[in-house]
């Protein structure tokens, strides 16, 4: 019947007289207020697809008073329009409701399978205590680390070759000091996309994947407060309407380091972390066009003091890590153009000091950076065109290091040289639909590095072919270019004349839904790096001393710490794997299973006499992630099975750790109240304390392997206060 109604008001509305048209925004949010993403909203004559963050914008006649939203698990709804103010359109999770098919769906750009999470999702998974980019590592593709330590590695690549982005804007560190959270609070987040492989020619300087976080936008309808603490930290949010928008603000702090002060050894270095954002909202796309100030920054320290008994002198040491970015994207939209303007500004800031029997010494290090980006969209019948500018810049300063005894005027030496750069690109897309179910993408990116005084230029391709309304056929090959790091090319410790690498990369993959609620997808890939850079020197016999750790430390601070090696474009790299990903989800279950068949190896440097493939630091050839949760009355309760095979081991040790498992546990409860909700969880990592070995060291003396134990349960226990 609602079928019926639909068709009859789009036909009464076509046969009345044209008038002007007028511009209405809004955006669609599920039961929880969270936005939905790739809700259609349809018009008369015209319809619009919801973004990230749940917002749409389209032009109605003055005759349309009816709009009809729909949405993959959601019930269809007809909005009565009976002012033209900004809607905010809640949809109730379909169960069992009627489906409504509607004509016109927006068509989808090809593009390879990227896998998203919702702020609702995180709540689902877990192991993840509501953090965003902790989940993402239950999806496929993505390695896990020792200690759960932060980074993204994507596909066999190394840390450095994969970037993270927030609404456009890329960040230097993922998460807090050791990997515990990620610096941006969930609950200020719509949602997290991560992209293998296969980037559209709008992002490039990175020959792995991408991690994009996606910021909520602020409330204009009134202000509300909300806070969240746990056993590690506590946070505050509030978000409402000002003149001409809304803004939303957010500041959270830990106290693990007091907490555990008095029961830790002092020789125990305890971190502590901070960070705070900002985002504002004002005007109309459509209109004179949409301006999101923003700002966030991260503030990390880790202290340590050992006291020796027998003199009682006091040794410390104190690492801080600094960065902030400012922002303020812009966005207008036209009948048929779209531009999106992203300039961006900040800095990164990295600070040690130490005293050891009683001589100091420090070293910092700092770098300012900013960008702009640009992005520009023009539909036509015949498909559609984008292109835009990609501008980044920075300047690395002197590095200043500290030496002196106590009570002494602290003797400073200052570094001979500073790095600066301006990065450019140009880059387009086009959309050719091929009849009603074939697509392609063709694009182009053409990049100067500075730095290299490098031209690189990187064809992609992506096809995307919808073998029925519920299977879709993607495939995508490209090139993918990576300039070195500031630290890379620096005369003091680097080689001025690394120049970049690159990778050769293809994927082909089906995804779709399957029915009763579950959807599924497959993909396999393949990847060919070519003059990576490579280590002309023997590596730290510390670091190999290891046994897989300080390799894998090593790869994820190289970049952030801007450490300087001596590289030589002698390396070649190869990936290849099989990515599963089953997902159910009803208003009562939730179940995901995440599988990696994986293969990343590596040939380094042949004067060296290093020739032949061997496994990546991190390769790992199976890995599993098993979810599901049900709610039980006024519980929800849920388990994770995580599984990996065990890491390389480097020199002078071979083989391979044994196999990684561990058991999560999570359950939730939501108390309604008149004002909102009290929500509790409970998140118990690894809940049977496994003894999993993240590394093995080998004594120099005695010859003795020792084992270097995992972390053992850790149980996250969280409080928030959620009001309407």
């Amino acid at each position: 019947m609602r079928s019926v109604v639909v068709a009859a008001v789009l036909a009464a509305a076509y046969t009345a007289e044209a008038a002007p048209r007028q511009a209405i925004t809004g955006s669609v949010i599920d039961g929880a207020g969270m936005p939905i993403e790739g809700a259609i909203v349809v018009g008369v004559e015209e319809s619009a697809t919801t973004g990230a963050d749940g917002t749409f914008a389209l032009s109605l006649g003055a005759e349309e008073t009816q709009l009809v939203v729909t949405a993959p698990g959601y019930s269809t709804r007809v909005i009565e329009l009976r002012d033209r103010k900004t809607l905010r359109i809640e949809l109730s999770t379909a169960s069992g409701a009627e489906v409504i098919d509607i004509t016109g769906k927006a068509p989808e750009r090809p593009a390879p399978k990227t896998y998203k999470l919702t702020s609702s999702d995180l709540r689902l998974l877990p192991g993840t205590a509501n953090d965003a980019l902790r989940a993402a590592q239950a999806l496929p593709g993505v390695a896990r680390l020792p200690y759960s330590f932060g980074g993204i590695v994507l596909r066999g690549t190394s840390p450095r070759d994969n970037v993270v982005y927030v609404d456009g804007i890329e960040v230097p560190f993922a998460f807090h000091f050791g990997g515990v959270t990620s610096f941006y609070p969930s609950m200020m987040l719509s949602g997290l996309t991560v992209s293998n492989g296969g980037l559209d020619p709008a992002y490039g300087r990175a020959q792995g994947g991408m991690a994009s976080l996606t910021t909520r936008e602020p409330r204009t309808d009134e202000w509300r407060t909300t806070g969240n603490i746990g056993l590690l930290d506590a946070g505050a949010m509030t978000e409402g309407p000002v003149k001409g928008g809304g803004i939303i603000l957010g500041v959270r702090r830990s106290y693990f380091d007091i907490v555990a002060a008095p029961v830790a050894p002092e020789d125990i270095p305890l971190p502590n972390y901070l960070d705070a954002q900002v985002k504002a909202s004002f005007g109309d796309p459509t209109k004179r066009g949409r301006i999101t100030p923003m700002m966030f920054l991260s503030l990390d320290q880790i202290s340590a003091t050992t006291v020796d008994t027998t003199d009682m002198t006091e040794d410390e040491s104190d690492i801080r890590a600094f960065f902030v970015r400012v922002a303020a994207p812009y966005k207008r939209q036209w009948r048929h153009l779209g531009l999106t303007i992203t300039p961006w500004i900040g800095t990164n800031q990295l600070n040690f000091h130490s005293r050891t029997n009683g001589v100091h010494e420090s070293f910092s290090r700092p770098s300012y950076q900013s960008g702009v980006r640009t992005d520009m969209t023009r539909d036509f019948t015949w498909g559609d065109l984008r292109w835009g500018l990609d501008l980044e810049g920075g300047h690395l300063g002197r590095y200043q290091a500290g030496f002196g005894h106590k009570g002494d005027k602290v003797h400073l030496e200052n570094g001979e040289t500073t790095v600066g750069w301006v990065d450019s690109a140009v880059w387009a897309e086009s959309r050719l639909p091929l009849g009603e179910r074939l697509a392609l993408r063709p694009g182009a990116r053409l990049d100067h590095y500075d730095l290299t005084n490098e031209w690189v230029f990187d064809p992609r391709l992506s096809l995307t072919a919808r073998l029925t309304d519920a299977m879709t056929l993607r495939q995508t090959v490209g090139r993918y270019h990576q300039p070195p790091t500031p630290g890379d090319v620096d005369i003091n410790g680097g080689n001025p004349r690394l120049e970049s690498s690159y990778y050769d990369a293809a994927s082909v993959g089906l995804d779709g839904e399957i029915g009763y609620g579950m959807s599924g997808s497959v993909t396999g890939y393949y990847s060919y790096g070519q003059r990576i850079g490579v280590k002309a020197l023997p590596d730290d016999p510390n670091f190999a001393g290891l046994g897989g750790l300080g390799p894998t430390f090593e790869l994820l601070l190289e970049k952030q710490l801007g450490l300087s090696f001596y590289r030589e474009n002698l390396g070649r790299a190869r990936n290849k794997g099989l990515e599963l990903l089953l997902r159910y989800s009803s208003e009562r279950w939730f179940g995901l299973l995440a599988y990696t068949l994986a293969s990343a190896e590596r040939t380094d440097n042949p004067r060296m006499g290093q020739l032949g493939w061997r496994p990546f630091e991190l390769d790992q050839r199976h890995n599993i992630n098993a979810a599901g949760s049900v709610a039980l009355g006024k519980w929800r309760l849920g388990s994770r099975i995580h599984y990996t095979s065990g890491m390389p081991i480097a020199l002078p040790l071979t083989g391979r750790l044994p196999d990684f498992f561990q058991l999560d546990f999570r359950a939730d409860r939501k108390w309604p109240q008149c004002w909102g909700d009290v929500k509790l969880y409970f998140d118990i990592q690894n809940i049977t304390n496994r003894r999993n070995i993240e590394g093995r060291t080998l004594d120099p003396t005695t010859g003795e392997i020792k084992d270097v134990p995992g972390l053992p349960i850790a149980p996250f226990i969280g409080l928030e206060l959620v009001p309407n």
